[in-house]
């Protein structure tokens, strides 16, 4: 379908776009930390998403994101066990340390290695479990460090 402009000239279609999609990798991360942050409970959407932008930050192999595992793990609506098999496939691989719940809060903490008997601790929280793992997993590729936690004004959706 040609769409057609207000002087009259024929336009290219216009194509769905995602919102990081031409964002340098730091960014797109930080941009999709900020989304799962502020959502009520972690989508598909956002894991597929993690999954598309993780090859460039954070050395998940690209053959990774279409392992029929990871589809699998999807179908299923097992976010939490889809998201540990690609905090594993990362490089350095990661895994998630403990996920403890503190009143209506989960604490994700992930572990990854810097190098050689070094460790890195990368801690993040949400209302929702996966949640909570894939702002780890994202901090963890963006600073390669421990991130503070995201601190956020409680919305109305959390009040519900």
């Amino acid at each position: 379908m040609t769409r057609i402009s207000q002087s009259g000239r024929q336009m290219p279609p216009l194509e769905p776009v995602r919102p990081s999609e031409h964002m340098p990798p730091g960014t797109a991360l930080a941009s999709l930390a900020a989304r799962v942050s502020a959502a009520r409970i972690l989508r598909e959407h956002h894991v597929w998403e993690a999954a598309r932008i993780l090859p460039d930050a954070a050395g998940l192999p690209d053959e990774a994101k279409h392992a029929p595992e990871l589809h699998a793990l999807m179908e299923k609506d097992a976010f939490a066990a889809a998201l540990r098999l690609l905090a594993r496939s990362c490089q350095p691989p990661r895994e998630f340390g403990t996920l403890d719940q503190d009143d209506d809060r989960w604490i994700a903490m992930l572990v990854g290695t810097g190098g050689p008997r070094r460790k890195r601790f990368v801690r993040a929280e949400h209302r929702d479990p996966a949640a909570a793992m894939l702002i780890a997993l994202l901090r963890s590729a963006a600073t390669g460090k421990s991130a503070p936690p995201v601190h956020r004004r409680p919305v109305e959706a959390d009040r519900q």
